[in-house]
């Protein structure tokens, strides 16, 4: 976990970066989420770990939910005009989904 003396730190970001990639993974972007304990005097390692990891993103290929748009409307509660322009979008949306 890194030999740094912020080790809740760490810890937290172990955690955080678990759930992340098992996120990442249900969604379809398995193994695009990366962590690597590396020191401020390691600047050669530093560029092959992300050099390596580029690599691997790019052989993975594009984006695999580029041009995926969910079809839910923006609400923006800024005026009570515009909320009503959207509660039309958010009924139309729906009527359409039926």
């Amino acid at each position: 976990m890194g030999d740094c003396h912020y080790l809740y730190g760490n810890y937290m970001t172990v955690k955080r970066i678990t759930f992340l990639q098992e996120l990442l993974t249900f969604i379809g972007l398995k193994d695009r989420l990366h962590l690597a304990w590396i020191s401020s005097a390691e600047a050669q390692r530093f560029v092959q770990v992300v050099t390596d990891f580029t690599e691997k993103i790019r052989a993975m290929g594009p984006n695999p939910l580029k041009g995926y748009a969910p079809q839910v409307p923006i609400v923006q509660a800024t005026a009570s005009g515009q909320r009503a322009a959207c509660a039309d979008a958010v009924a139309e949306t729906a009527a359409a989904s039926v």
